[in-house]
């Protein structure tokens, strides 16, 4: 894959980090898999964890900035509410996108879809 180590770097740190803060105990997993999507090559990160998990309201404002699940969850975990909304910025910068899947008590899982360019030979 030919991209920006800097974002790519960026935004699985975001996604981990945060899997690793609301996961006390439990798994988190990063897979990543090669994807034919629309006569597309991809490259697809997920990361997944048997945290807290997230309600379905939660999940609606979860990439905008500012905002966390609720002031008990602020005080409990800390942070500023940015992660996820640079997280979705970045990938949105690399053409990808981000999606997620939460059910409380159950954890979250997202996927960033990235476009697979590949360096020719002599860049």
């Amino acid at each position: 894959m030919y991209a920006d180590s800097t974002k790519l770097r960026q935004i699985l740190l975001n996604l981990l980090s945060n899997a690793a803060k609301f996961t006390e105990t439990g798994n988190i997993s990063l897979e990543i898999a090669s994807i034919t999507h629309e006569h597309r090559e991809w490259v697809s990160f997920r990361v997944c964890d048997t945290g807290i998990g997230m309600t379905s309201e939660q999940l609606s404002k979860v990439f905008q900035p500012f905002t966390q699940a609720d002031d008990s969850t602020t005080r409990k975990y800390g942070g500023t509410g940015l992660g996820l909304a640079i997280t979705k910025q970045l990938v949105e910068m690399m053409e990808g996108t981000i999606t997620v899947l939460s059910e409380v008590d159950q954890g979250s899982t997202f996927w960033v879809k990235l476009p697979l360019h590949k360096k020719s030979i002599g860049e």
